[in-house]
């Protein structure tokens, strides 16, 4: 127990990086803002239909590649400063204990990626304040904006997918939808912070930005199976009803994959602080 006290210490020590440095602050803004002026459009169909629009938002920017490569690549700038070692770290180190260290690191890492997400619901939301129609039902906005062309004459570039509308109930694909994205943002970082804490380079700020591009990569170029090893890919709920089950990738597959990928990431966090000389 006094070895989670500790790393929660750690953890919110690591979290002062929210008022100290200006970067994590302005990068969730960006994306924010980002988010909102991708929305605005359907807000402007809305309102010239005079229809208010189900909160549903989030699950078909998640389920678009352009938007979650800015999301991912985003996600790749807030944890490029692994490993969140400053002047204060040898001192730190020695009070906790390296095993201490490292889950305090992965706890930071752990609440970052459910602020970054909360930031993007919030930012799915806001621009509908006041237009909202709070139901359990996908709502006549998103069923039009699916089965026809008539967002185009409002320049509304978010994609909406029939195949999610016609296979989930909203508030279902909605609570899918944030846990992988959740997932899929939790492994970056992790992967991040494991791969620059290792080299003592920015090696994992690299595979960070490769996972980042990956999605984009299978989508043009690669075959169909290469989309089982793409963290960005498995948080898309529409993937499952393409070519990908054919590979059986599913929703399941895209769980286990998380689940492993998170275990063994945690482990090897904690691992790589052992491979300096006790201090």
């Amino acid at each position: 127990m006094e070895c989670f006290m500790k790393a929660n210490k750690v953890s919110n020590y690591n979290m002062r990086m929210l008022r100290e440095n200006i970067r994590i602050p302005f990068i969730l803004m960006i994306v924010v803002l980002y988010v909102m002026e991708n929305l605005s459009a359907v807000l402007t169909f809305s309102r010239s239909v005079h229809i208010d629009i189900t909160p549903f938002a989030f699950i078909f920017l998640v389920n678009n590649y352009e938007m979650q490569f800015v999301i991912a690549a985003s996600a790749v700038i807030l944890f490029c400063n692994a490993p969140f070692e400053d002047e204060s770290y040898q001192y730190m180190i020695s009070r906790a204990g390296k095993l201490s260290w490292g889950l305090g690191q992965i706890l930071y890492i752990l609440k970052m990626s459910i602020l970054y997400i909360a930031c993007l619901a919030a930012a799915a939301i806001i621009p509908f304040m006041g237009h909202i129609a709070w139901s359990n039902e996908w709502g006549k906005i998103w069923g039009t904006l699916g089965k026809t062309n008539a967002g185009a004459e409002f320049g509304v570039k978010l994609s909406v997918s029939q195949n999610i509308m016609r296979q989930y109930e909203p508030v279902d694909a909605l609570m899918t939808s944030v846990l992988l994205e959740f997932f899929c943002i939790l492994c970056i970082g992790l992967l991040i912070y494991f791969g620059n804490k290792m080299t003592g380079k920015s090696v994992g700020t690299f595979m960070g930005a490769w996972i980042a591009v990956l999605d984009i990569c299978v989508s043009n170029d690669w075959m169909d199976w290469a989309y089982g090893f793409s963290p960005v890919s498995l948080a898309q709920l529409d993937l499952f009803y393409g070519f990908a089950p054919k590979w059986g990738i599913n929703l399941a597959y895209a769980v286990r994959f998380f689940l492993i990928a998170i275990v063994s990431l945690s482990f090897l966090c904690v691992a790589a602080n052992y491979k300096e000389k006790a201090i």
